[in-house]
């Protein structure tokens, strides 16, 4: 994996950790919309990443089954 590619994945995770962080300690009392711009920018990050590992969506890379071990199912 390039450097890049996990610069991305660690942005990504420290922004998820501090939305999960705040909702826990603020119990939930955040004002409306208070984690939108976040979350843009996370979708931002989640498209130059997919694009990066050459996936046409951003679904179509989180939900790619390869890795997961779901291919290893007998039955789908």
């Amino acid at each position: 994996m390039t450097k890049q590619k996990k610069e991305i994945i660690k942005k990504i995770e420290e922004i998820e950790r501090f939305i999960a962080v705040d909702e826990e300690l603020g119990c939930g009392f955040a004002p409306a919309g208070f984690y939108e711009p976040l979350e843009k920018e996370v979708l931002k990050l989640q498209e130059e990443l997919s694009r990066l590992q050459h996936y046409s969506s951003v679904e179509e890379m989180l939900f790619d089954p390869r890795g997961t071990g779901m291919d290893d199912i007998p039955f789908k």
